[in-house]
């Protein structure tokens, strides 16, 4: 009975990891084949602007919902479910109207101390692109608990297209850096609809649930999210974003836009494609619950050969070929881009084949244990850096010792994962 149980899911878990994976590699494609028409619209300095942009949205966007709606795919049930939908949709709200005012009365201060002056014009559009991302991640999340892959596929293909369509066109129209920021928030935001439809179909039988008893309720129970959940993205979103605001304080413009579009086609292909998996992998697991740890960790095992042969490839042409490729590419102007590529290979990959497994920590609800490993991340971040500027290091050569240090904090993730798993397994 047991094997026969293991044969379905390992049948049905590869079979959704492609039905995602099928929308992600179709939006891959658009993205490698139209990045070298946006670079030759668009300067290294333009890119510079998306670079800071993407960067401080990246730090708070993660704090929309205070992480409830990652609670969602493991809710008891379908009501308590829809009151963590609610309550991450109120949370949301709240938030997007607190971050106005602060724009409003501060952005001009802080945006220049971040060295971040060419975003005040653009100030009112961190709003926007932080309440749309929002809310898509709220509906991504009920999208994995009723398994809704096909949906989540489909999004793939939205966000490709129209992210990438509308930085074109922007740019052809001559709106400079405005049209990469509006291009980047449609991108985001793209496929919401798809998402709310089959919410929208079941409703009434939904929404009647809905009450603010079960929202509180839901707020305390899941109280660790918030808790753990929160302030770890957040470390994890400041510890990737952090090195784009040391970059832009120490060195020129273009060097921030050269990182910028290193950075998106390093992690292009592994981000794109280890994000389905990682969906795919926290529906599955969820639904198998605490209680059966050891199938989650045969699973996890198989999980790390498969990304490991996967992502090999990529990495090793980014750094045997990186500057010339990007020359090739994107042209002549992005040639130190494919110098920072090289460097961040060695991250990328083992953010690739290590990152999908930390999903173990929501489903056994050892927040915490990640909280602390990324704290430790976000300090090796700032003496790297700090180092950097005082020993009066280059650019590549800080990228290159950041690109080693998160490689290793991403093999103690791994580790710490397996940890959990092992212990959770003599405890079951």
């Amino acid at each position: 009975m047991n094997i026969k149980i293991k044969g379905i899911f390992k049948d049905r878990f590869t079979k959704n990891v492609i039905m995602i994976a099928s929308g992600a590699a179709f939006a891959q494609v658009v993205s490698l084949l139209l990045s070298p028409v946006i670079t030759r619209i668009y300067s290294p300095e333009e890119f510079s602007t998306l670079t800071l942009f993407i960067s401080i949205l990246g730090i708070i966007s993660l704090l929309g919902t205070l992480s409830y709606e990652s609670a969602i795919p493991i809710a008891e049930n379908d009501n308590q479910a829809v009151n963590l939908l609610s309550l991450s949709l109120i949370i949301l709200c709240l938030i997007s109207l607190l971050l106005t005012i602060f724009i409003f009365l501060f952005s001009e201060y802080f945006l220049l101390m971040l060295n971040a002056a060419n975003l005040v014009s653009f100030k009112y559009f961190i709003v926007l692109g932080f309440f749309m991302t929002g809310l898509y991640s709220i509906l991504i999340e009920w999208a994995l608990r009723t398994k809704n892959y096909k949906g989540i596929a489909r999004t793939k293909y939205s966000q490709s297209i129209i992210g990438n369509g509308g930085k074109i066109a922007l740019g052809l129209m001559s709106f400079g850096p405005i049209g990469l920021i509006v291009g980047q928030i449609l991108g985001q935001s793209a496929g919401i609809l798809n998402l709310y439809i089959p919410i929208a179909k079941e409703r009434k039988s939904l929404f009647i649930n809905i009450d603010k008893r079960s929202i509180w309720w839901c707020a305390k129970r899941y109280i660790k999210f918030p808790k753990f959940s929160a302030p770890t993205l957040f470390i994890i979103s400041l510890t990737s974003q952090l090195p784009v605001l040391f970059l832009s304080a120490f060195y020129s413009p273009e060097t921030v836009g050269y990182y910028g579009l290193a950075l998106t086609i390093t992690f292009l292909p592994m981000g794109i494609i280890g994000k389905s998996v990682e969906d795919v992998f926290y529906g599955e697991v969820a639904s198998l619950g605490r209680l059966n740890p050891k199938e989650i960790k045969r699973l996890s095992s198989s999980l790390l050969k498969k990304l490991s042969i996967i992502g090999s490839m990529p990495m090793i042409i980014l750094l045997l070929l990186g500057p010339k490729l990007f020359v090739f590419v994107f042209g002549g102007d992005w040639y130190n881009g494919g110098v920072f590529a090289s460097t961040l290979a060695i991250y990328g990959f083992t953010h690739f084949i290590f990152h999908p497994i930390s999903m173990v920590f929501f489903v056994f609800e050892e927040q915490q244990l990640q909280l602390y490993l990324n704290i430790t991340k976000i300090v090796l971040v700032i003496f790297v850096f700090y180092f950097a500027k005082i020993l009066g290091l280059s650019a590549v050569q800080a990228i290159l010792i950041f690109s080693l240090a998160m490689a290793g904090a991403e093999f103690g993730k791994y580790l710490l994962a397996q940890y959990v798993l092992k212990k959770h397994s003599f405890q079951s």
